[in-house]
């Protein structure tokens, strides 16, 4: 593990806050205490990662606060596939199905962690069928939203594609009309599949049709109707991220 400093506290799994978030929230009482006990805490730095392309993928993670990038480097190049935030795991399929992580997690910012090993994963898997089913049910959605991402950067324009990237950051930062995006614009192109450039024009453009407001870091959200119809978003989307 990279860039990781362990603290003795060690947060509950029964009271904690994104306990509902995550594929625990229909655990027994049994699988609850057994993470409780066999979990380890832990605090990352922002700008430090988590785990690198081709570490050892003895387990994975949950997110229980901050976000992280997940990206694959390929010939000098960054390809982001997604962020995630609290609730979330990350290095899932990695842990269950190879001995090392495919691609890379840097935090975006401070992050806490709660790292599960492969082992009790089995274990759980095997005795706790609500979990089980968790575990299937979240994983067909990763499937899902990949797929979709692949739609997105094939056939979206990149007004479209930086729209839908706008509102899904949005959402994350819990509906904020005022969010602090805290990656730059070259990691930003790169999730959406542009170049920097282009991201730049994208983003003057929104700014001058008063979309939304732009000032280094920070967005403000200023139309979102407007927003709405330029992600072509599907309606199941835009329901979960405007309720």
């Amino acid at each position: 593990m990279n860039g990781t400093d362990f603290d003795s506290e060690n947060p509950n799994c029964e009271t904690c806050n994104i306990r509902t978030k995550s594929i625990l929230q229909n655990a027994t009482p049994e699988t609850i205490e057994k993470i409780n006990n066999g979990k380890h805490f832990n605090k990352h730095s922002r700008g430090n990662h988590i785990f690198k392309s081709g570490d050892l993928a003895s387990g994975f993670y949950f997110i229980k606060s901050g976000f992280v990038r997940n990206y694959r480097s390929t010939g000098g190049k960054e390809q982001t596939f997604n962020i995630r935030g609290p609730g979330d795991w990350i290095g899932f399929r990695d842990a269950i199905s190879s001995d090392s992580f495919f691609h890379s997690c840097i935090c975006l910012e401070d992050v806490e962690t709660c790292f599960i090993t492969k082992e009790l994963t089995e274990i759980l898997m095997k005795e706790d069928e609500k979990f089980q089913s968790e575990v299937l049910r979240q994983m067909a959605k990763e499937w899902r939203e990949s797929e979709s991402q692949v739609v997105s950067l094939g056939t979206k324009q990149v007004h479209s594609k930086l729209a839908e990237l706008l509102i899904t950051l949005k959402d994350a930062a819990g509906g904020s009309d005022e969010i602090e995006i805290k990656m730059t614009r070259e990691v930003l192109a790169s999730i959406i599949g542009t170049t920097t450039e282009t991201l730049v024009r994208a983003l003057t453009d929104f700014k001058n049709r008063n979309i939304v407001h732009v000032e280094k870091h920070k967005v403000t959200f200023q139309d979102m109707a407007a927003l709405y119809s330029l992600s072509e978003m599907e309606l199941d989307k835009m329901v979960k991220v405007h309720s």
